[in-house]
């Protein structure tokens, strides 16, 4: 399942990368996305509780179902 993830835009991508990986989930190779409050929008494809499995790790990250958007080419 597709995901899209809202995090800080300081947070770097190779450490959610790492936390996404362990809880099962892969962050996709496509650009962030700037949001205009100091926060970016990335993807990523993993389990359908995602969410939970997140609220976990201690990332401040906000996930959101994916329907058909892709940020990709």
């Amino acid at each position: 399942m597709k995901w899209l993830l809202t995090v800080p835009a300081g947070l770097g991508l190779g450490e959610l990368a790492a936390g996404l990986s362990a809880v099962g989930a892969t962050l996709l190779d496509v650009d962030p996305v700037p949001l205009g409050d100091g926060e970016m929008v990335v993807q990523a494809e993993g389990p359908a509780d995602l969410g939970a499995r997140v609220g976990g790790l201690g990332l401040p990250v906000k996930v959101h179902p994916s329907s058909e958007f892709d940020l990709g080419p």
